[in-house]
């Protein structure tokens, strides 16, 4: 499919016919916007930059979801499609689910390297899910008798960078990403949904609220594979994070010029957004993590992998897949300089 070729419309397989919830909702609460003010505090206590509350209902960019699994632009991740129909209603994630607390953390790793800024380190996804189940916990003797949670962290069918915008944690820069202003887009998200009544934290979004970049194109020129179909509009099929990450299987000659050393994700079109470059400036230092050796990976073994990367968001793209990574790096430059 080429640039021009206009997205099929896509229908979400349907759900199963419903059961009865597993449990019904707590009662009203005396004080829901007192109760919001903090539950949003406790978020903030446990690190996150941003937090939000929004009454959960059905989620607005369905549609434009769909739109997009039917471009073909997710590739092999077939699990997005396999889950759109649940991203339409958040009580899929849990039974009668009425308000979700929206969070942002900010990535503070800094400065070039081969692995991106968000995969150094401890994994995201358990640093979140641990701080939102701490936050949940906190918050739990406030809230009435029966009331249930569930965190979500990018691997529920979620349509997180909706949840975040509605919540009043900034807004959807052209290249798809949350800009959460004064922290910029290196973030990463999470969601802890409840059955409880809870105030909204922010004003009912404006029509241009999506739209804060002004004539600023410049992380859609700034990608090395042109993998932005339109602003916002991704075909992860060319998008190097996708290809080192996501796919599976060997890279064709093309994709891997286009990999280019790296070893897992990319951060190009986030390192040059202007809304980051206070947190990000140019010539940082880079940090532990942000260089690994392709000829350690390409020898990589699944033991090692897993003894190395078993807690790391590096886990996601597998030993075989790190391993193919590494031998691309190392056809560009034989010696393994990053």
């Amino acid at each position: 499919m080429n640039d021009s070729t206009p997205p099929r419309r896509r229908t979400a397989r349907p759900l199963p016919p419903r059961r009865a919830p597993r449990f019904p909702p707590p009662a009203l609460p005396e004080d829901p916007a007192g109760l919001s003010t903090r539950l949003v505090a406790l978020a903030k206590e446990r690190g996150f930059v941003a937090a939000g509350i929004l009454a959960a209902e059905s989620a607005t960019t369905h549609d434009t979801c769909l739109s997009w699994l039917g471009g073909g632009y997710p590739g092999e991740m077939t699990f997005l499609e396999r889950d759109a129909a649940a991203r339409a209603r958040f009580d899929e994630v849990l039974p009668y689910t009425r308000s979700i607390l929206a969070v942002a953390r900010e990535v503070t790793a800094a400065g070039p390297g081969n692995v991106a800024k968000y995969a150094r380190g401890e994994d995201y996804h358990v640093v979140v899910r641990r701080e939102l189940k701490a936050v949940a916990r906190a918050f739990a003797p406030l809230a009435p008798p029966g009331t249930h949670f569930r965190v979500a962290v990018d691997t529920a069918p979620v349509l997180e960078r909706e949840v975040a915008v509605r919540a009043g944690l900034g807004f959807i820069g052209k290249n798809g990403l949350l800009i959460v202003p004064g922290i910029g887009s290196h973030v990463v998200l999470g969601e802890l949904l409840t059955d409880l009544v809870l105030a909204p934290t922010a004003p009912p979004l404006a029509e241009n609220a999506l739209d804060r970049c002004g004539a600023c194109t410049t992380c859609l020129t700034a990608c090395p594979t042109d993998a932005f179909v339109a602003p916002r509009v991704l075909d992860a099929r060319r998008c190097l994070s996708y290809l080192t990450i996501e796919k599976r299987g060997p890279f064709s000659a093309e994709e891997e010029r286009a990999v280019a050393g790296l070893l897992f994700g990319c951060d190009i079109c986030q390192d040059v957004c202007p809304w980051n470059r206070l947190r990000h400036p140019e010539g940082a230092l880079s940090d532990a993590g942000a260089h690994l050796d392709p000829k350690e990976l390409a020898a990589l073994d699944e033991e090692t992998f897993l003894r190395r990367f078993g807690r790391t968001a590096l886990f996601r793209a597998t030993a075989s897949g790190l391993a193919r990574n590494a031998a691309a790096a190392l056809t560009r430059d034989p010696a393994g300089r990053s």
